[in-house]
């Protein structure tokens, strides 16, 4: 079953997780490795763009992850959402390193298409409340959530391809919202 159908379940499972990791249960690490490794990596990916420094990158995430298990408050947020938060802050500071490193004063395009992790979240905040709500809905989904397209289409019941749109052309509105 997809976590998208799964929902509150997957919730509880990846919360009972992170607690045992807390506790310092490798078998548990183990476990969450598993489950959310998959999404995490396509994250990096879409991020980073180069597959050595998403591995890199999913790796850290994890150690921190193990780290600090012991923090993560589930009535603050989702578990999933408390990981992928990590993994964006490790992968956005990789960014920030590699533009240092490189002398640019420009971080790759694809961090202006990241809603999470944009320095003007207040701004962000009111560009995302301009969009129509299904396409709101979509880019929680998917970029806060971590969910995926197809995951995003069983949840909320519709077709992949129009899950597809609704993300390029929030993309494309908030990208155009943030430059105004």
């Amino acid at each position: 079953m997809s976590e998208a159908v799964a929902g509150p379940a997957v919730h509880d499972d990846l919360t009972a997780l992170l607690r045992r990791c807390a506790n310092r249960d490798p078998l548990a690490l183990r476990a969450l490795y598993d489950t959310m490794a998959p999404t995490m990596l396509g994250i990096a990916l879409r991020l980073l763009r180069n597959r050595p420094h998403a591995e890199e990158t999913l790796q850290e995430a994890f150690l921190q992850i193990w780290r600090n298990a012991d923090r993560f408050d589930p009535s603050r947020g989702s578990p999933k959402a408390w990981m992928i938060g990590i993994l964006r802050y490790r992968a956005l500071d990789r960014l920030e390193t590699e533009r240092h490193h490189t002398g640019t004063d420009e971080l790759p395009d694809v961090a202006a298409e990241v809603p999470v992790g944009l320095e003007d979240s207040h701004a962000l905040s009111g560009c995302i409340k301009e969009l129509p709500e299904h396409w709101q809905r979509s880019i929680m989904l998917s970029y806060v959530e971590g969910y995926s397209h197809s995951e995003i289409a069983a949840l909320t019941n519709t077709p992949l391809g129009t899950i597809k749109s609704w993300i390029v052309r929030s993309l494309d509105a908030l990208k155009k919202c943030l430059e105004r």
